[in-house]
C-alpha cells in the first residue's frame, strides 16, 4: 500500500479492538540486490509524537474510517457467528427433548383432532411444558385394570 507524507491513516490494532489515527511522516526508499522497498515511518497521536515505523506495528492500515469501521463489523459479525454456531453445536446435547415446531403448529391448529405420535406435549402452566410418552400411557392403564 503507498501512502503520502502528511496523509493520515488509521490504525486498528490487531490484540484489541482499537483505532488510533496516525500521521505519515517519513517515506523511506531501499534498493539493495534483492530488490527495491518502501516503507513509512508515522507520528502517534502520543504526548511525544513518537514516530514508529509502521511495518513494526501489529496493526492494520486503512486510509479513511470507513474502512476500518468495515472492518471492524465483519470482525465483530465473525465473532458473532462463531459464538452462536458454537452454541447451536452445544445444543446438541437437547436434541432427545427438543419439540418439533411442525408439531405444535398442528397441535395448536386443531385440538380436538388426535394425532397418533410417539410423543405428546402437555402444557403444565407458567411456560412450562413436559413431554409423555404415549405408548407408555397404554401400558400403565393395563396394569391398573388387570
Amino acid at each position: 500500500m503507498n501512502f503520502s507524507v502528511g496523509q493520515v491513516v488509521y490504525l486498528l490494532t490487531k490484540k484489541d479492538p482499537n483505532v488510533y489515527p496516525a500521521l505519515v511522516c517519513e517515506e523511506i526508499h531501499k534498493r539493495s540486490l534483492t530488490g527495491k522497498t518502501t516503507s513509512y515511518v508515522v507520528r502517534l497521536p502520543t504526548k511525544d509524537s513518537q514516530e514508529v515505523e509502521l511495518d513494526k506495528l501489529d496493526a492494520e492500515v486503512f486510509t479513511g474510517i470507513d474502512e476500518a469501521r468495515s472492518e471492524m463489523i465483519s470482525r465483530a459479525t465473525d465473532q458473532i457467528n462463531f459464538i452462536l454456531g458454537k452454541a447451536e453445536e452445544i445444543s446438541s446435547v437437547f436434541s432427545e427433548f427438543v419439540i418439533n415446531e411442525s408439531e405444535n403448529l398442528s397441535e395448536n391448529s386443531s385440538p380436538d383432532i388426535l394425532i397418533p405420535e410417539e410423543y405428546a406435549t402437555v402444557d403444565l402452566g407458567d411456560g412450562q411444558v413436559a413431554r409423555i410418552n404415549v405408548g407408555e400411557i397404554d401400558k400403565m392403564k393395563g396394569e391398573r385394570d388387570g
